[in-house]
């Protein structure tokens, strides 16, 4: 019995240890793929489209014409801090990135020159997609598990089932300036295209129908397909022309024609924001009907609504979250920069810290754009050797000289096509008692020294901006558009803010100066 006993405790003593121990053996439950990787295949260097070359794969006769081009055309998706991010793969090899993905879809969008509406890939957390081009369209197939074309590349199934790889009506509501070359008759054509583009809108709803009840398509891809093609229709109503005939022709019509208004529930903002079009609508429908202001600079201006009525706007509407005013605030942010004085800048930045969460976006929006307010009386400029000096300086140190002052940019193509014409006026003018200066705004360092050699400006004097966007003397000269160019006597004053351009009066402009000294 002692015996029983002793290998009965033996026993209890075992399994009271083995289960004890028993939770540390337990294996960790396997979390669902939190990646999706991305793989281009021998994307295009340059992204070109000749105006008049109106289908996919056409072959023309020449190159001649108006073109449209990307410089960079990549991936652009939301990142896990709702952060708009864009992957922009390298050319001509096998490019890879892997995103960290924490919602069961993500969405990829990229540019087609022949619709109104981005190319787009919804593809599932865990999938691995790669990328092939054809005629400078990406096709994409994931590797990972099986997925109908029609589904993932529903945007150029879609193209060619319903416009034969051509131009779309929805495209042509805005392009037909360019592609009908009928400026007289524009805006009648694009209330054309529109009334073409709903019942193209009718045929794609009933394309849809038709994918989804053969089980194509699933029943998320379709409501996805729905929602782009609805918001496509919104933007439409809201051009100028095409609102202004709307609202004429409203009495007209009887009620199963009135233009139906599409929306989305602000409720679902946070798991809607991944979606591109539902940002399109966050940014319609936060522009608040504003009139536009035009602008004219010469050979160049454009139309723009007042960013800071817009901004303060958003920050009073009570629709939107937080997760939409982060992105909201932003977008408008970035009107300000591009079209408003430094005092509109910093006010506005401080507003913005005051009001955003995401911290990140702020951080990387102060670096990228330079946006230290604390130097805005000055131009600061660093040479090739990277020692840095202000503009005011650079006046002090070629006093007792007249000054040409050519502001340009490595991705200016006027800038850089005049160029030649400059080097060829230092020649001439090489015995006189002046100097080129060259200012980059706006550009990247890496950029700007390529354009430097390439144009053969190595043995000029070359600087780099670096607060261009919160200079006030960028401002105060009423420098808005590049090529522009700055005339200074020896006695450093500033005798001509807007001179000619080399190869265009420039030459005389100068001899004529240099003459009456």
């Amino acid at each position: 019995m002692k015996s029983e006993l002793t290998i009965y405790f033996f026993l209890l003593i075992t399994l009271l240890f083995s289960c004890k121990e028993e939770p540390n053996k337990i294996e960790p439950k396997i979390k669902k793929p939190n990646i999706i990787v991305l793989i281009s295949i021998n994307a295009p260097a340059k992204y070109t489209h000749l105006i008049k070359q109106d289908s996919i794969g056409k072959t023309l006769k020449d190159s001649l014409g108006p073109k449209a081009f990307y410089i960079k055309n990549g991936f652009t998706y939301l990142d896990y801090m709702n952060n708009e991010q864009t992957w922009l793969p390298k050319p001509n090899v096998r490019d890879t990135i892997v995103i960290e993905c924490y919602s069961e879809y993500l969405e990829f969008t990229t540019n087609n020159f022949f619709t109104s509406i981005h190319d787009t890939f919804l593809v599932k957390n865990g999938d691995t997609v790669v990328f092939n081009y054809n005629y400078n369209i990406p096709k994409a197939e994931i590797t990972n598990r099986k997925v109908n074309n029609e589904e993932l590349n529903y945007n150029s199934y879609r193209h060619k089932k319903l416009f034969s790889n051509k131009y779309t009506s929805h495209h042509l509501i805005f392009a037909n300036l360019f592609i009908d070359n009928d400026i007289k008759n524009y805006e009648q054509n694009s209330i054309d295209y529109f009334n073409k583009a709903k019942n193209d809108f009718i045929r794609e709803t009933q394309l849809l129908d038709s994918l989804l009840k053969s089980k194509s398509i699933t029943e998320t891809n379709y409501n996805y397909r729905k929602d782009a093609l609805n918001m496509l229709m919104e933007k439409h109503k809201k051009l100028k022309n095409i609102k202004k005939w709307l609202e004429q022709n409203k009495s007209l019509r009887d009620k199963e024609t009135i233009e139906q208004l599409f929306g989305f529930d602000l409720a679902k903002t946070d798991s809607l924001m991944k979606f591109s079009f539902f940002r399109d609508y966050l940014n319609n429908i936060s522009k608040y009907d504003l009139e536009f202001i035009e602008e004219n600079n010469g050979n160049s201006g454009g139309f723009y609504i007042d960013s800071r009525i817009r901004f303060d706007s958003i920050l009073k509407d009570r629709r939107f979250n937080q997760v939409a005013k982060n992105y909201l605030l932003f977008n408008a942010y970035d009107g300000i920069g591009q079209n408003f004085r430094i005092k509109d800048k910093e006010k506005y930045f401080k507003k913005l810290q005051e009001n955003t969460t995401n911290r990140e976006q702020l951080d990387k929006l102060q670096k990228d754009y330079k946006l230290d307010f604390s130097k805005s009386d000055k131009l600061i400029l660093t040479d090739l050797k990277n020692d840095t000096i202000t503009f005011s300086n650079v006046l002090k140190n070629n006093k007792g000289k007249w000054l040409y002052v050519d502001f340009w940019a490595s991705w200016c193509k006027p800038c850089r096509e005049t160029m030649p014409e400059s080097n060829k006026l230092k020649k001439e003018l090489k015995n006189e008692n002046i100097e080129f200066i060259y200012l980059a705004l706006n550009d990247r360092k890496e950029n700007w020294q390529k354009a430097i050699k390439t144009d053969s400006l190595s043995n000029s004097h070359n600087y780099f901006i670096e607060n261009g966007n919160v200079s006030k003397v960028v401002e105060d000269l009423g420098i808005k558009t590049i090529p522009h160019y700055l005339i200074y006597n020896p006695n450093g004053e500033l005798i001509n803010g807007f001179a000619n351009r080399p190869g265009e009066g420039a030459k005389e402009q100068l001899r004529k100066l240099l003459t009456e000294k």
